[in-house]
């Protein structure tokens, strides 16, 4: 199993940061990744994007079981319980949803932000462009958060 952590952060200027961390069962970094755009969303698409974007890279990296961890309850619960309706953040939800098939098995978990703390911060970093994706560790300065969370295990 792979432990995926995603978070949202949303700023002045109407920036979005997406933030992204996939880890094994000891704790190692498989690879954390950041991105950033312009948008006007509200903080649960912003949440909804970065759960997408979660998805994408674990799909990318070959990954079959898959934990998904994030902080917005809101979103957990619906992903978890597979309910859409007709607004634009279904939209997200259906594609996340769809995209699962790819897995042999997902699981979705709330936790609190002290739980999301690697995400958080890769959220709120600025990447070298649109993207950055690191293999195999993390960006230095998310590195204390990486290994508080990895003695917590």
């Amino acid at each position: 199993m792979v432990k995926l952590n995603f978070d949202a952060s949303l700023s002045v200027g109407g920036w979005v940061g997406q933030g992204v961390t996939a880890r094994d069962w000891r704790g190692e970094v498989l690879f954390a990744a950041t991105h950033r755009v312009t948008a006007h969303w509200p903080p649960i698409t912003a949440e909804g994007k970065a759960a997408a974007m979660a998805i994408k890279l674990a799909i990318s990296h070959g990954l079959v079981d898959i934990i998904i961890e994030g902080d917005s309850q809101v979103l957990i619960n619906r992903l978890s319980k597979a309910s859409t309706f007709f607004t634009d953040l279904d939209n997200i939800l259906d594609d996340i949803l769809a995209s699962c098939s790819s897995f042999n098995s997902v699981s979705w978990c709330h936790v609190k932000r002290d739980e999301n703390v690697v995400a958080h911060n890769l959220a709120h970093l600025t990447p070298f462009g649109i993207e950055q994706i690191w293999e195999n560790h993390s960006p230095c300065k998310v590195s204390p958060y990486v290994m508080m969370d990895k003695l917590s295990i």
